[in-house]
């Protein structure tokens, strides 16, 4: 959720680094599976994927998704915070 603060919005690299994790591991759910749920705001700004038919695919799309994430986090700890629930 929120922007990262790193730059403003158009040219923070960070924000655009973690959209881009996320809109890739989109597309891959979406070749793999038709159940799952993504939703996004720009105004909040908030993205959200939820996956709800899980098999080892689908756990490999999620863990690489964190595993990048996670990498963005430790070259931008200021910037990206990790929260998992």
């Amino acid at each position: 959720t929120g922007h990262s603060g790193y730059d403003e919005i158009g040219k923070d690299i960070v924000c655009s680094a973690v959209s881009t994790a996320m809109y890739v591991s989109l597309g891959l759910i979406e070749k793999l599976t038709l159940d799952y749920s993504f939703s996004s705001d720009e105004k909040k700004p908030t993205m959200s994927l939820e996956i709800y038919k899980h098999d080892q695919m689908s756990l490999l799309v999620v863990e690489n998704l964190e595993d990048a994430l996670e990498s963005i986090a430790n070259d931008f700890p200021k910037y990206v915070k990790i929260k998992k629930i």
